[in-house]
């Protein structure tokens, strides 16, 4: 990528800083569903700098611009920043500026700071927000520059989905949704919003193609004893998997109707989330009347413990790779004599 390729994408969004008036905005590596490698569609930290690997975070201020990632990335980044403008700050060494600390020293009293709710964990974006806010620093979460400043950012991924049947999952959709709403009943919950990606295709017994190297598509779920519903482009599901859904019970809708949805819950509804697993946008669409039960997912803890058939599964895929790693030192010694 070129230099001057960055620079001009970094001026492109302090034009967009500059006509709503704010003073630095931050851009994390996540997408919404707070994927650790999110599809083309939401990689705008890599965008905007230049920089690839899979963690980190960019601000751009009026002025200055940095990154802060691992010791991982330290020597890919430092390379990949090269006359970017960006600086690089290397996370947990010697005189590595705290990053919300640093975005209020360039800030400063009175300033607004921006950020992409969709693309921001709650939990991250509510501590965000009290720390600026004791600095009388103001959050603005309603951005997407990228929707403006990135003439030819990917579209999301309309790549058909695939099942799993139940002899390979060892147990079907229908009873997976009936152990979460018990679940869900023990923790004095109506329902449940699944938002992880890898969540939702436990769940549905859900297969896809919409990350690189990641077999998982881009959807949302609600779960409650009342219904089930799975927010996803409909044009994904064949035919055959959409009958097979509905006879389950699975009201299937469009992707984007989840904000919609949510907004609409019954009032007095006790709603499970887990904070640092659903983005803030989504977190704000849930109406002030209904009560929030922020506990670590249940989904997760239950896809945590596989059954006989997923143990199976797990020893055959070893022994697959056993071969091939054999194989492969095999050929190295050959080849390498």
């Amino acid at each position: 990528m070129k230099r001057n390729e960055i620079t001009e994408r970094v001026a492109a969004m302090r034009q967009f800083m500059a006509e709503r008036n704010l003073d630095a905005f931050i851009i994390p590596s996540t997408d919404a569903h707070l994927s650790e490698y999110p599809p083309q569609h939401w990689e705008s930290r890599k965008w905007i700098s230049g920089f690839t690997g899979s963690a980190g975070t960019a601000v751009v201020t009026k002025e200055k611009a940095g990154i802060w990632t691992d010791s991982r990335y330290f020597l890919q980044a430092a390379e990949e920043l090269k006359e970017t403008g960006f600086d690089l700050f290397k996370m947990g060494q010697p005189g590595c500026p705290d990053m919300t600390s640093w975005i209020m020293e360039q800030t400063g009293k009175g300033g607004r700071v921006g950020i992409d709710g969709l693309v921001y964990a709650a939990s991250d974006a509510i501590a965000l927000e009290r720390r600026l806010e004791a600095k009388e620093i103001r959050l603005e979460t309603s951005y997407d520059p990228f929707a403006v400043i990135r003439e030819d950012r990917p579209v999301l991924p309309t790549n058909k989905v695939f099942t799993l049947p139940e002899e390979i999952t060892g147990e079907s959709v229908t009873d997976k949704i009936a152990r979460i709403n018990g679940k869900l009943k023990e923790v004095d919950a109506d329902g449940i919003l699944i938002v992880t990606l890898d969540a939702v295709a436990w769940t549905f017994n859900l297969r896809g193609n919409d990350v690189a190297y990641n077999p998982v598509a881009v959807a949302y779920a609600y779960i409650s004893e009342k219904e089930t519903v799975l927010f996803i482009d409909p044009e994904k599901l064949t035919d055959e998997i959409t009958a097979t859904y509905l006879e389950q019970g699975i009201r299937i809708t469009d992707y984007n109707d989840i904000f919609g949805y949510v907004a609409l819950l019954p009032e007095k509804s006790a709603i499970c989330i887990t904070g640092n697993k659903i983005n803030y946008k989504l977190l704000q669409a849930i109406p002030p009347h209904c009560r929030i039960v922020d506990i670590p997912s249940p989904v997760d803890l239950m896809k945590s413990v596989k059954n006989e058939t997923e143990l199976k599964g797990f020893r055959n895929a070893m022994v697959k790779d056993g071969i091939a790693l054999v194989k492969f030192h095999m050929w190295l010694e050959k080849a390498l004599p």
